[in-house]
């Protein structure tokens, strides 16, 4: 696990990442730092290893009023980002995409706890900025053109949430850290076209992810998430995937008034060729069985030789087993990429 110099830094002074679950804050992903080699021993180049570097943050929130969502990624042949506003009474959804050739206009700090994350093109900007005390994270954009304005904190203490951090491999010689939280207050505005929803007052609740690291060429996850307050009026949160993060450790946990809780593998049955049909989740420890109603959907697919990404991103309702659940607002996510 390395000494008291490489406290709080993912990679060790002799080059080796540390793997697991971390109850501390990790609050340097120092790739760099990696001894990163191919499967048959030979080092790898700074080139290479920079395209082989991949990182992305998502913030997004639920509520009655509005479910929005924000993502940011820098894949180095490329840069990307979005933002989603649907309305979860009508399933109207407003989205906006942005591209960047070779990651220009995206700044993607290496601190997961404390780090900024933003994104431009033209009049278009997106910015993510994380405290770490107290911990809460800023979302700020504004898309003119389209009638998108977001100004949001993301009140990871309250409740106090408790947040997953895991590294785990990723085929011979890669691996992937994660940073995620869900289960707590949203609060802020949003501007969508004409309208305007106060996040505080719409009693919102935010899921926060930041991943990076050297992932396998070819990658595919099904993710899933909710937000929201239990039938008990507790605050809950719930984090599950399938395809990443599950070599030794997974990232499959649910928090309740922010106390987190490991759950076991996760199953995802859907419609792979109409995912707008009815999913079920259920976990191995038999903790968890929910069914998801999708009810809108974001998707991008990309093509371009080095790099290709096929993403569906569905808002919907879950109800079922885990603590009481009946009808609380979520994500589930089909995600194909090509890094």
């Amino acid at each position: 696990m390395g000494d008291a110099a490489d406290r709080g830094r993912l990679v060790t002074a002799d080059g080796e990442v540390r793997l697991g679950l971390f109850r501390e804050p990790v609050t340097r992903v120092n790739h760099a730092d990696y001894d990163l080699r191919t499967p048959f021993g030979r080092r790898v180049g700074r080139l290479r290893r920079r395209l082989a570097y991949n990182r992305f943050a998502f913030l997004g929130a639920l509520s009655e009023e509005v479910v929005f969502g924000c993502a940011v990624a820098d894949v180095a042949w490329a840069g990307t980002a979005f933002v989603t506003c649907t309305d979860p009474a009508t399933g109207e959804q407003r989205s906006v995409s942005l591209r960047m050739p070779l990651a220009r206009g995206v700044r993607f700090d290496d601190a997961p706890e404390s780090g900024a994350v933003t994104a431009h093109r033209g009049r278009r900007h997106i910015a993510m900025r994380a405290e770490a005390d107290p911990p809460r994270r800023q979302l700020s954009v504004s898309i003119p053109r389209e009638g998108v304005e977001i100004d949001a904190v993301f009140r990871e203490d309250d409740p106090p949430v408790t947040p997953l951090r895991i590294c785990t491999r990723a085929g011979a010689a890669g691996w992937v850290f994660a940073r995620k939280t869900a289960g707590f207050a949203v609060e802020g505005t949003l501007r969508w076209g004409d309208r305007t929803v106060d996040l505080g007052a719409a009693r919102a609740r935010g899921h926060a992810d930041w991943t990076a690291g050297f992932m396998r060429r070819h990658t595919f996850w099904n993710w899933g998430c909710l937000s929201g307050t239990a039938s008990d009026g507790r605050a809950l949160g719930l984090n599950v995937s399938c395809g990443v993060n599950e070599t030794s450790f997974t990232e499959n946990c649910f928090w309740l008034d922010g106390r987190l809780e490991k759950l076991g593998t996760v199953h995802f049955a859907y419609a792979r060729r109409d995912p707008l049909k009815p999913w079920r989740l259920a976990s191995s420890d038999r903790r968890l069985a929910l069914s998801f109603e999708p009810q809108a959907v974001h998707a991008e697919s990309v093509s371009a030789g080095v790099v290709a990404s096929r993403f569906q991103q569905l808002v919907g309702r879950y109800a079922g087993e885990l603590v009481p659940v009946d009808g609380l607002l979520g994500w589930a996510e089909i995600h194909y990429a090509k890094w």
